[in-house]
């Protein structure tokens, strides 16, 4: 297994003059992010192989391949996101040299953005909407605990504060982008319970886009 970052503390990645970088082997998950209030621009990316000495097959040099759909995967997978995941996998991206064990690699900058945000607790519902001309873009979502303060309440368990949905950017995105209101419950039913017996709270983070800018 091969990963790396370029920039890794916190602090660079906001101030950093060069792109981030990272790059993970065939069949790994990429993971990239910013900090709150910055969102991921993707500026290149490749899967394929065009350096040996990475995700190396000793028998097997002089590979040169690059899926031509990568660049646009990527920014599709993750641009204006605080976060984002993408499997660095044939199935993702196709496969553009049969036999050679390929990595993503993939350049990307953390962009200063008015982020809106709105929390509900368990059970609640968030109501999250745009004025006249604007969509709503979902840049984060949680849904879980991480923090004791947040919903506290004394009559309700909270066994963890180190618990999140894996589900709840997909369920906002789906259900949130590019409308010019959305209404979302706070709700197990919604998101699975990734921490059973601890009161869970949803906190979305979102922009308001002109009409048509993504």
């Amino acid at each position: 297994y091969i990963a790396f970052i370029l920039l890794s503390l916190l602090p660079k990645i906001v101030t950093a003059e060069e792109p981030l970088q990272q790059l993970v082997c065939e069949d790994e998950t990429l993971f990239i992010g910013c900090p709150r209030g910055y969102a991921i621009d993707i500026l290149t990316a490749l899967y394929g192989k065009k350096d040996h000495r990475y995700c190396s097959q000793p028998e097997k040099k002089n590979i040169n391949c690059a899926a031509g759909n990568a660049l646009n995967i990527m920014k599709f997978q993750c641009n204006r996101r605080q976060n984002c995941r993408v499997q660095a996998s044939n199935n993702v991206f196709r496969d553009p040299c049969y036999g050679i064990r390929k990595y993503l690699e993939v350049s990307y900058d953390c962009v200063k953005v008015e982020i809106l945000s709105s929390v509900a607790c368990e059970d609640d519902k968030v109501m999250i909407h745009c004025t006249d001309g604007y969509n709503l873009w979902i840049v984060n979502a949680l849904y879980g605990r991480t923090n004791p303060l947040t919903c506290y309440k004394e009559n309700k368990g909270a066994r963890t504060n180190h618990c999140e949905a894996a589900s709840a950017m997909n369920v906002l995105k789906s259900r949130c982008d590019n409308l010019r209101e959305c209404t979302v419950y706070a709700s197990n039913w919604m998101f699975g319970d990734p921490c059973p017996c601890t009161y869970k709270y949803l906190v979305v983070d979102y922009q308001c886009l002109p009409r048509g800018a993504v």
